[in-house]
């Protein structure tokens, strides 16, 4: 699946469709709060401006919860329709509904988070400077204790479908492990151009008080979706496709067991969503 890494949403994203679908909505509720507290880790921020993070990221878990979690109540309803033969149709559906959510909650943050860059302090673009710089020492010490590539990413995989409730066989484990050898390894290339974006990402920043400020801003958050060269690019489409392949591919090959088991794992999640929006609607 995509593992497109932006800056400023997706550890909150991320934070918020996994507490929907795994916690519950106890700490869906609370959601606003930690992502909060995610983003007043970059520096330190005075009580005007932590006023201001709260009030967005509560008024973005609420756009969130209007618009994007319907979409999502939706795509699950079909994925309970899963068999052997409409498999890969329901992911590549998936799939596609996944990159639209990423796009528009990236879009939804541009205009707020231009506007509070304006509030920071030189010191406070340092101490963002230094946050990202020990994000990328802990980065790389953690890369250097990681298996190889292609291990990695079948323990990956394997994970993802043991929290589907769907448990590989081994002929299922021999399918991902020969494919995944097909995936392109650009694990430090995407290090790479991480690390510019985030200095190019920086400069911007320390120019905050330039007329064009908010025009250069919104384009560089913007082509982080396009990041790297294109030979880059076209490594990471061809391994988000062999990624779709493959999932859907295990589940063509599913038994009757292992379907039904992953189907009663997405009713819980919808369970949760349909609490959530239930909740919401008395508020």
């Amino acid at each position: 699946m995509k593992r497109n890494f932006n800056i400023y949403l997706t550890i909150s994203l991320l934070f918020i469709l996994s507490s929907c679908s795994i916690a519950g909505s106890w700490i869906y509720e609370r959601a606003d709060g930690y992502l909060a507290d995610y983003f007043k880790e970059f520096a330190n921020f005075s009580n005007e401006q932590k006023d201001e993070i709260d009030k967005v990221t509560k008024n973005y878990v609420n756009w969130f919860t209007s618009n994007e979690l319907p979409i999502i109540r939706s795509v699950l309803v079909d994925l309970t329709n899963l068999n052997n033969s409409n498999a890969d149709n329901l992911i590549n559906k998936a799939y596609l509904n996944g990159q639209g959510l990423f796009e528009r909650s990236n879009k939804y943050f541009e205009k707020s988070f231009v506007e509070f860059s304006k509030t920071l302090t030189d010191a406070q673009v340092e101490e963002i400077k230094n946050h990202f710089e020990e994000i990328q020492i802990k980065r790389e010490k953690s890369r250097k204790k990681e298996k190889s590539y292609s291990e990695e990413v079948v323990k990956n995989y394997i994970a993802g479908f043991r929290r589907l409730n769907f448990k590989l066989t081994k002929s299922q484990k021999e399918y991902v492990e020969a494919n995944v050898k097909e995936l392109k390894n650009t694990r430090s290339e995407r290090a790479f151009f991480q690390e510019k974006w985030i200095e190019e990402f920086i400069k911007i920043l320390k120019n905050r008080n330039d007329q064009d400020f908010e025009k250069i801003m919104i384009n560089h958050l913007r082509a982080f979706e396009n990041l790297g060269d294109e030979e880059f690019q076209l490594n990471r489409k061809f391994n988000e496709q062999m990624s779709i392949s493959i999932i859907s591919g295990v589940f063509s090959k599913a038994s009757e067991k292992q379907i039904k088991g992953a189907t009663r794992r997405i009713e819980t999640y919808i369970t949760s969503i349909n609490r959530i929006l239930s909740n919401r609607s008395l508020d």
